[in-house]
């Protein structure tokens, strides 16, 4: 309450948008092209990450801690499957796609040029 109660200086950002993709942080909603996107609370996380570090590649390590508080085992696809069921909700309907691979590197989102 008392980080609240003293303000930033700065309006805080309760939404994100890239492309026609555009996220209310607030109410926990994210909308592309008009369609409104159904999340579970683990793919809105990720997806408010990736959205928030835009145009960074963020390693698999970083999503993990991050998003699911573990350390990462690479013995695990968690984040593989979790970005493909992410990829499912917010790429695959849409010609330009937002949500990029970076091989042996990590994710980025990242509007097409």
């Amino acid at each position: 309450r008392t980080l609240l109660r003293r303000g930033s200086g700065s309006p805080t950002q309760t939404t994100v948008k890239i492309s026609d993709l555009e996220v209310d942080l607030l109410k926990r909603r994210a909308v592309r092209a008009g369609k409104r996107i159904d999340l579970t609370a683990k793919e809105f996380s990720l997806l408010e990450l990736l959205m928030r570090r835009r145009g960074e590649v963020l390693p698999k390590s970083l999503i993990a801690s991050q998003v699911w508080d573990m350390n990462f085992d690479s013995d695990t696809n968690v984040i593989e499957v979790a970005v493909r069921r992410l990829r499912a909700k917010v790429d695959d309907d849409f010609d330009h796609k937002l949500i990029h691979t970076v091989r042996g590197m990590g994710y980025m989102m990242d509007a097409p040029e």
